[in-house]
């Protein structure tokens, strides 16, 4: 089947499309509601942002996108044409016109909703989770959204394995954690850190207040970078260095035995020394705030400095 652009010559096929669902749809009930759609759907045809499969002169299913947005705006298919995969083709070529490198949102029923099978089922299969709880036009929906893809290396034979990325990672104690900072500004700061292998998350301990847990109160999104110490081959003055950078989101831990287990794995990336640890605990854990940071993606290469 093919998927096309609408335009402005399919627009009355659309909406006979779209009555024949409108009680599917809160919003569409009424005829000043329908002109409203039409009148949107126009504006997405002049965008190219409105898609469909068509039969001949009867169009089979429609959807809106916004590439603004980087978003899903209405998906339906006619009640006699579906489990015939135009959901799917459509969603197909949808994705193909949207950012992957941002989240692709779409809002549907909830799952409580009989109306919400379908279309839960059909996001979830193009790899959608399950987002926060909404209304739209006073009706109960859910946001789903597809997680961006991280953008692969440019200079393929320098990148090492995960492997290695975890090596580093565990054997290196410090590195800078980036943040969106006051003003929109970017907020990098060296941080001291600990990885866990068993459960594959980074650990730290801050201050609990200050700029760090300002930023992280707007976003939850982090990078973090990390470098080992680099070595030289002989007769070379250039290092070659190994850098990890880790994409992911923030999380407070606020359990105290999960703090004093991870101030303690801390500490001990440093010293052997129990009676300081012991003191540390006693004295500063108090004070700690710990975060726990959520590996999304993960990168690392090899560089030589020359």
């Amino acid at each position: 089947m093919d998927v096309v652009y609408g335009n402005r010559f399919d627009i009355s096929a659309w909406m006979d499309l779209v009555r024949l669902v409108r009680d599917e749809f809160p919003g569409l009930e009424t005829d000043e509601a329908l002109s409203d759609h039409e009148k949107t759907v126009l504006k997405f045809m002049d965008k190219m942002q409105a898609i469909c499969v068509k039969e001949n002169d009867e169009i089979k299913g429609v959807l809106l996108f916004s590439r603004n947005r980087n978003m899903i705006c209405f998906l339906a298919v006619a009640p006699s044409s579906r489990r015939n995969h135009i959901a799917s083709a459509l969603m197909e070529k949808t994705l193909s016109e949207l950012d992957r490198y941002r989240d692709i949102s779409v809002s549907t029923f909830r799952e409580e909703d009989p109306k919400g099978k379908a279309p839960r089922a059909l996001y979830k299969k193009f790899g959608f989770v399950e987002e926060e709880l909404t209304e739209e036009f006073g009706y109960p929906n859910q946001v789903f959204i597809l997680p961006r893809i991280f953008r692969p290396m440019r200079r393929i034979k320098q990148q090492i394995s995960s492997e290695e990325c975890i090596k580093v990672l565990s054997e290196q104690k410090r590195g800078v954690l980036s943040m969106i900072g006051d003003g929109g500004y970017p907020y990098g700061i060296p941080m001291d850190h600990f990885y866990c292998k068993e459960d594959g998350k980074l650990y730290f301990h801050c201050a609990k207040e200050g700029h760090k847990l300002d930023a992280f109160s707007e976003c939850d999104k982090v990078s973090y970078c990390v470098m080992d110490e680099g070595y030289k081959k002989e007769g070379e003055w250039a290092l070659n260095i190994r850098s990890v950078v880790v994409f992911g989101h923030l999380k407070l831990v606020t359990d105290s035995e999960k703090t004093k287990w991870i101030c303690t794995n801390l500490v001990r990336k440093f010293t052997d020394d129990e009676e300081y640890l012991q003191h540390e605990l006693k004295h500063a854990l108090p004070r700690v705030q710990c975060l726990e940071l959520i590996v999304e993606h993960m990168t690392g290469k090899l560089v030589n400095e020359s």
